[in-house]
Formats: C-alpha cells, sequence, structure tokens
C-alpha cells in the first residue's frame, strides 16, 4: 500500500507537470500569435484609379508592393497601363499574338511577373517550331466579363491579337449584373444595353485607392490563446473535430454567414437571379465573340476553377461556413453551364481542372490556403493546359504540346 504522502507527492507532481505543460503549450500559442501578427500585410503604391470608362484601372507607369503573409510581391504597371513587357499597339512582322482578358487570376498580382500565367504561356509557345508569339496580360483585379468586353472593344483590339482568351471565374456572373462603381449591361430584346457609360467622377474628383495597412489581431478564446488556434486550425481544416471541441465548449462555435450572391450559381435556388446572371453573361461572351472576329482574331475561353471546384475539402469548409447541406452545393454546376453557353455559341472551353486537382493530390498547392488566388504552381498548370489547348485548336502551330 502507498502511503498517503506519497499519494498525494505524486497527485502534486502531476497536477505541476500539467501545469507546466499547459503554460509552455499556451506560450508558445502566443508566440506563434504574435509572429503572425507582426508578418507585414501593406500595400506601398497604388492599385487602381478610377476609369470613367470601365469603372477602374491600372495607373500606366506606376508600381505597388504587396507585402502579405503568403508572398511579397512587386508589381509593375507598363506605359499601356497592363502587367507584364511593354509592347506596342502594332505588331510585329511575323509575330503572333494572344491577349489575356480576365481578373485578378489573369494580372496574378500574388505572384511574380515571371511565374504569371502570362510568362509561363509566352515561354512555351518560344519553344522551337511554334514560330514567334507574344502574350499580354490586360487582366485587372476586380473586373467581369462586362468589364473585359468593354475594354477589347476600346483598348485591347488594337494590339491586334490573333486569339483572345477569357479567363471565366465563377464571381463573374455576379459581376456582370452588378451596378454602380463601373457600366454595366443589361439585356433588351436579345441585344445588349450599355448603361452608365461614361461614368461621372465620384464625389470629391477622380480617385487612385492606395489601401492602408490592415490591422491583424488575434483575440484569445476564453483567455486561451491555444484553444484559439485550435478551434481555427479545426475549423480550415476539420468541420466535425470543430463540432465536437464546440459542443465541449473548448473552441468558438461555427458562425454562419449569409451566403453571398456569387456563391448563389452553385446551388438551386435564386433560379430567377441566377438565370439573369447567365442570361448577360451569355450575351457578352457572344458580344466579345463577334468583336474578336471583327477584329480577325479567335475567342477561347479558360475555366478558372475556384478551389471549391476541385477539393471536396474545400467545399465542405464552404457549405459550412454558410451553414449550407452538401446536397445544396453543386461544385460542378457553374462549369457545366459554362460549357453550355460557350458550346451554343460556338466558344471553345479549356478546362484545367482535372490538372489542378492533380497538383493539388500530389501536394503541389496551386492555391494560397489563405488568399485562394493561384501560386506560381497553379499559373504554370494553367498556362499549360491552355497551350495545349490552342494546339489541339489548331489556333497554334507546334510540332508537339510545349514543355516547360
Amino acid at each position: 500500500m502507498i502511503p498517503p504522502r506519497e499519494v498525494a507527492g505524486r497527485l502534486a507532481l502531476a497536477v505541476l507537470s500539467s501545469a507546466l505543460a499547459l503554460a509552455a503549450v499556451e506560450a508558445a500559442a502566443r508566440f506563434v500569435v504574435h509572429r503572425a501578427e507582426a508578418r507585414p500585410h501593406t500595400t506601398r503604391g497604388s492599385i487602381i484609379r478610377f476609369d470613367p470608362a470601365l469603372g477602374w484601372a491600372k495607373p500606366p507607369g506606376d508600381q505597388a508592393w504587396l507585402h502579405r503573409p503568403e508572398y511579397d510581391v512587386h508589381l509593375a504597371v507598363n506605359a499601356h497601363g497592363l502587367r507584364g513587357p511593354d509592347r506596342g499597339h502594332e505588331k510585329p512582322p511575323g509575330t503572333g499574338r494572344v491577349l489575356l482578358l480576365g481578373d485578378s487570376f489573369t494580372e496574378g498580382f500574388t505572384v511574380r511577373e515571371e511565374g504569371t500565367l502570362r510568362a509561363v504561356l509566352e515561354s512555351l509557345l518560344a519553344a522551337p517550331g511554334c514560330g514567334r508569339w507574344e502574350v499580354i496580360n490586360a487582366g485587372t483585379l476586380g473586373y467581369s466579363t462586362d468589364q473585359e468586353y468593354l475594354f477589347f472593344a476600346t483598348e485591347g483590339r488594337r494590339y491586334q491579337p490573333d486569339v483572345v482568351v477569357v479567363l471565366f471565374f465563377y464571381n463573374d456572373l455576379n459581376g456582370n449584373v452588378t451596378t454602380g462603381l463601373k457600366p454595366s449591361f443589361t439585356v433588351d430584346d436579345g441585344r445588349l444595353a450599355l448603361h452608365d457609360s461614361p461614368l461621372p467622377p465620384p464625389a470629391g474628383g477622380p480617385w487612385t485607392r492606395r489601401p492602408e495597412p490592415r490591422a491583424f489581431r488575434v483575440r484569445p478564446w476564453r483567455g486561451s490563446m491555444a484553444l484559439r488556434l485550435l478551434g481555427d486550425r479545426a475549423a480550415a481544416g476539420n468541420p466535425s473535430l470543430h463540432r465536437a471541441l464546440a459542443r465541449l465548449g473548448l473552441v468558438e462555435p461555427p458562425r454562419v454567414e449569409p451566403l453571398p450572391a456569387d456563391f448563389w450559381p452553385f446551388g438551386p435556388g435564386h433560379r430567377q437571379e441566377v438565370g439573369e446572371m447567365w442570361k448577360r453573361t451569355g450575351a457578352i461572351l457572344g458580344a466579345l465573340k463577334a468583336a474578336s472576329e471583327e477584329a480577325k482574331a479567335r475567342l477561347v475561353v479558360l475555366a478558372v476553377p475556384d478551389e471549391t471546384e476541385i477539393n471536396p475539402r474545400a467545399a465542405a469548409l464552404t457549405c459550412q461556413r454558410y451553414g449550407l447541406g452538401r446536397r445544396w452545393w453543386d461544385a460542378a454546376r457553374v462549369v457545366r453551364r459554362l460549357k453550355a453557353v460557350c458550346d451554343t455559341l460556338r466558344i471553345p472551353v479549356v478546362l484545367p481542372h482535372g490538372a489542378l486537382q492533380e497538383a493539388e493530390s500530389r501536394g503541389l498547392s496551386p492555391y494560397f490556403p489563405e488568399d485562394g488566388h493561384w501560386t506560381e504552381t497553379g499559373h504554370r498548370i494553367g498556362a499549360e493546359e491552355l497551350a495545349r489547348g490552342l494546339i489541339r485548336m489548331g489556333l497554334v502551330t507546334c510540332p508537339a504540346a510545349p514543355t516547360p
């Protein structure tokens, strides 16, 4: 029989050891949070400026530095207001041109210019036997298909492209029915009608956006930073574990947010609103095809998937965030309908979904976990799939599918 004094000593030692271990875990958690809060999250230089024809555009010749926890990128805008090498409107003799239209995925502000889809595609098309090609990046943060069409009609066609590629992202659908900050289209009697163009200058005169540093603060859960990190990690990677821990009171209960209109096209609801999104998007794509053909160029659509469209875990996390049942969410709904619209319009579509899924399965991380945009791996895969598609369609003549 163990003497009571020895039992008490062992219990005291166990309690002390547990307390020291918990204190060490809490100290480590606070150190991690302190490091995270100290990471740069600032923007130096201008990003966009007011534009009466498009809503906003990049200031020609300007620069910006984006300091983020996941990337640190210098953005240089050329004299024509685009990212990438500065090239004149007149195409050099014997040179083919690909013009990229799109939003932030196309602009590629999360990666070095050398790692963007534009740069990788141009290097792929520089393979022996492919001829001489230039790829021009006309992507701009926040653009939707309507602004991309307006850009092409007023500026993009001046580059004399042989191929026009629209990078389509799911939020373009809602963007194409959004009004206020940019010109917009409606479909009247089967024809596009442009509204709010040109835009009047905002109150106070034309603006240039210069974002301020974002305050980054993590608040402890029930006084413990370790519990806060545990809850955040579980919510981000294991929804069922997070719910179980929340029932025990160890982590903050899941917060259900209102479903943004951007996500409506993935579900069966909001049929009238989603129908209008697709109606306008189809009309805009049809007008862009006609404008491209008038400029003696061929139009191609590159469907850019969100990570929720190729990764079931990302889709599950999104459903939890917005309180959706898994049966509600159909990850392939948008790309199926996009393909159907483009088939009707006879616009070829390139789908990099399979290649991106394979990269994720191999742990190559084509998406930034927090930011959600493509990493350089994602841009490389997008460029490779686009190059193969252009060759397959006969729009680019190469002896074989180029490799990086």
